[in-house]
């Protein structure tokens, strides 16, 4: 009986499969020129093939994976807002350049390696870790502001070799690691880490040439251990909204004007003056609010920052040593070479001129 019931289902089953199937299309097109499609559920059906710039709207997609990314395999800009994705598998999008997933739900992120992908934009989401975004080294710029982290290691972005610009600003950042070795990042220009909570913020190991922009106001940093020395191409600094330490924030104002930057690009706004004299502040440079009862800098901090920078000049050293060694042996090879290749010619001068005079 339950096979005539099957039987009789069967084609009504394939009709709504062929319904729900039915090729996707533009429904308008967006001021930007993205394609925008609608209405997007499983099982998924074909997506516009002629088009590179998409954004899927009016939908809810809790998982956004290979599933999806297939059909879109053409597709180099991406917009997938507002779809309350709470998992984001970055496969099969080989030819991606562009992805805006922001205002979802986003709690677990992974990627393959290999993607071609140059911006990412994954701000408004939940995510508590984004390690696994590391493979993805082509990227040069990265949005991860307005997330929920609480610890990041900046070794995660070291081999995103071409990434510009960095923004974590808005999370719950109580640490940022990585300093335990040189944190190499040649082009990173903009790094954005306000609104956050970290207490403590060493650049002793940052190697990032390139960076013109810091902005590290509204967190609780009483001090920096190094500052300027690491950041060559800094140009604009935002400090204010944090409890810095009066004999600190002196001397960091007296490097600034060492270095002739502009202390008002430097410095960004001002701290509010009943905060400050509520909090029982002073006020320097009559911009940035200060106390001379601030955490002063942990010297067993400062002792494991600076032997960090001690270990790697050594490494450095013993580098160059090894170096110059190589070079030492290739040139007292060479020398041999030049004189084997100095006997051989003196042996042929003398046969030559046996050879005249017995001529």
């Amino acid at each position: 009986m339950w096979c005539k019931h099957l039987l009789t289902l069967l084609p009504l089953l394939v009709v709504a499969l062929a319904t729900n199937l039915h090729p996707y299309r533009c429904s308008e097109r967006s001021s930007n020129g993205h394609c925008v499609v609608e209405n997007v559920t499983p099982p998924y059906g074909a997506f516009p093939t002629a088009e590179t710039v998409v954004w899927i709207s009016n939908s809810t997609i809790p998982v956004f994976d290979r599933a999806l990314f297939a059909p879109l395999a053409r597709v180099e800009n991406l917009k997938i807002h507002h779809l309350q994705i709470e998992q984001l598998a970055l496969d099969g999008c080989d030819a991606l350049d562009v992805l805006f997933a922001s205002y979802n739900a986003i709690e677990r992120v992974t990627a393959v390696e290999g993607l071609p992908l140059r911006q990412l934009h994954l701000y408004q989401n939940r995510l508590t870790d984004v390690s696994a975004l590391r493979v993805l080294t082509s990227l040069e710029q990265l949005y991860l502001h307005e997330n929920l982290l609480e610890s990041i290691s900046l070794e995660t972005f070291v081999a995103m070799g071409a990434l510009k610009i960095l923004t974590l600003q808005r999370n719950r950042l109580r640490t940022i690691g990585g300093a335990s070795r040189s944190v190499v990042m040649p082009r990173l220009e903009q790094l954005f880490l306000q609104f956050n909570q970290l207490a403590h913020l060493d650049t002793g190991l940052w190697r990032m040439e390139r960076l013109r922009v810091l902005d590290v106001s509204h967190n609780r940093l009483a001090y920096l251990f190094t500052f300027l020395e690491e950041l060559p191409a800094l140009r604009t600094v935002s400090l204010h909204h944090n409890p810095w330490h009066c004999g600190w924030l002196y001397g960091m104002l007296e490097r600034l004007n060492a270095r002739e930057l502009d202390a008002d690009e430097l410095i960004g706004a001002e701290d509010d003056d009943t905060s400050c004299a509520d909090g029982g502040g002073i006020r320097l440079d009559d911009r940035l609010c200060c106390s001379e009862n601030a955490t002063e800098p942990d010297p067993v901090l400062l002792l494991v920052s600076r032997t960090s920078i001690v270990d790697e000049l050594q490494q450095q050293v013993r580098d160059a040593k090894r170096r110059i060694e190589t070079l030492e042996e290739a040139q007292r090879k060479q020398a041999h070479r030049f004189g084997e290749l100095a006997d051989r010619f003196a042996t042929i001068e003398q046969l030559c001129a046996r050879r005249g005079s017995e001529g």
